[in-house]
């Protein structure tokens, strides 16, 4: 067993921290003894605390000798660990070496192999070598791309596969039609210089071309997609009978329009073209008359034989001075210009209609046309020409 030995008395001490003055501060103790502190006992009396501190005699050894042990070691292992730098004094280093005057002491030299210079005065390290190379690879790609740009270029002009080989059209049955838009020249064309606004243009103005769209089929060949026109009915001329769409489009003659055996006739009865009478208005495809003037006529060949029973008929239109008695001239032979659809019955007599910017709508005039022919049946009265014009108040004639 180890002695223990009894250390002094020891008073409590206080952790007092003030802020160093000069050199007297740096000197001061860490710790300071505060005056012990005064206790009482059971009589009263004052007295002070105390403190015993033990400590083994073997222990304090022990530790240190452990502690210069490790430190052994550790010095031990670092002088047997292989060293990769050498020390050398530092003035080794001159002001041509590193561009500054050298200082005293020691410093570490590293151990670099110098670079190789390539066949070239000028280091690779510098990077102008570096420099002028990349450029010229970067000005050598620039020219072979333009190369391959400009041969590309030409075989696609100039090849023969990407010449318009074929021109599809679809979206209609006429033969006529569509032999007239395939010989528009587009076959032959190069497809990546052919107009396509151009052609679409010229598609459309086709008098039997109401829309049309056009796309590049790649690599030679064209569609044509077209929506045709729809004739509502024919009109007759001295020149010839063409068929005429709602918005009074002239489309084309009646011998190449299909389905026109199911339409009705307008016969035109003014003068066309230059005649000894004076101008007058040519009809061919293409030309576009009155579209409130085709309404009025397809509303005629509807309604006129379900309001007033007349099937049997001919409508013309006619811009003449005919010997139509106005409103209360009838028996004072009044005459005046004439201008509108007129029917012509297969009984002989004349209904004249007007035109479709009359005030009197038509429902009416065909009403008032009814109860006239009821009345000529009723009487026995041979009907010359009926005026439907003036609304409530129509004017017929009587033949002689």
């Amino acid at each position: 067993m180890t002695e223990e030995t009894r250390q002094p008395r020891e008073q409590i001490a206080t952790h007092i921290y003030r802020r160093p003055e000069g050199t007297r501060a740096a000197q001061a103790p860490l710790y300071s003894s505060a005056p012990p502190l005064p206790r009482r006992d059971g009589a009263g009396s004052v007295g002070v605390r105390e403190r015993v501190v033990t400590r083994h005699r073997e222990v304090q050894p022990a530790a240190g000798e452990s502690y210069l042990h490790r430190r052994n070691q550790l010095f031990s292992a670092r002088a047997k660990a292989p060293t990769h730098h050498e020390l050398a004094p530092r003035k080794a280093r001159t002001l041509a070496q590193t561009g500054v005057p050298a200082i005293g002491g020691q410093m570490r030299v590293l151990k670099r192999p110098l670079p190789r210079y390539n066949q070239t005065p000028v280091p690779v390290r510098s990077g102008r070598y570096t420099h002028r190379s990349g450029l010229l690879w970067k000005v050598f790609g620039i020219f072979a791309l333009l190369v391959l740009v400009a041969l590309g270029s030409n075989f696609a002009l100039t090849s023969s596969a990407f010449r318009v080989a074929q021109v599809s059209v679809v979206g209609t049955h006429n033969d006529i039609l569509v032999r007239n838009i395939q010989h528009m020249g587009m076959q032959g064309q190069n497809i990546f210089l052919i107009d396509v606004v151009a052609l679409t243009q010229r598609i459309d103005m086709l008098p039997m071309v109401a829309s049309v769209d056009l796309e590049k089929q790649w690599p030679n060949q064209l569609q044509v997609s077209v929506t045709e026109r729809t004739p509502v009915l024919l009109w007759q001329t001295s020149h010839g009978t063409y068929s005429v769409d709602q918005h009074g489009i002239v489309i084309a003659p009646a011998d190449e329009t299909t389905g026109a055996n199911a339409l009705m006739t307008v016969v035109d009865g003014r003068n066309q073209g230059k005649t000894a009478g004076g101008k007058g208005t040519v009809i061919h495809p293409g030309v576009q008359l009155n579209a409130a003037d085709i309404s009025f006529a397809v509303a005629v060949f509807a309604e006129l034989p379900q309001v007033a029973g007349v099937t049997n008929f001919t409508l013309r239109y006619v811009d003449t001075k005919a010997a139509v008695p106005a409103s209360g001239q009838a028996n004072m032979g009044g005459q005046r210009r004439f201008e509108g659809y007129v029917v012509e019955s297969k009984a002989g007599w004349l209904a004249y209609l007007g035109g479709a910017n009359d005030a009197n709508p038509l429902d009416n005039r065909l009403v008032e046309l009814k109860q006239i022919l009821a009345l000529a049946q009723r009487e026995q009265l041979n009907l010359a020409t009926i005026d439907l014009r003036f609304g409530l108040r129509p004017v017929y004639t009587l033949k002689q």
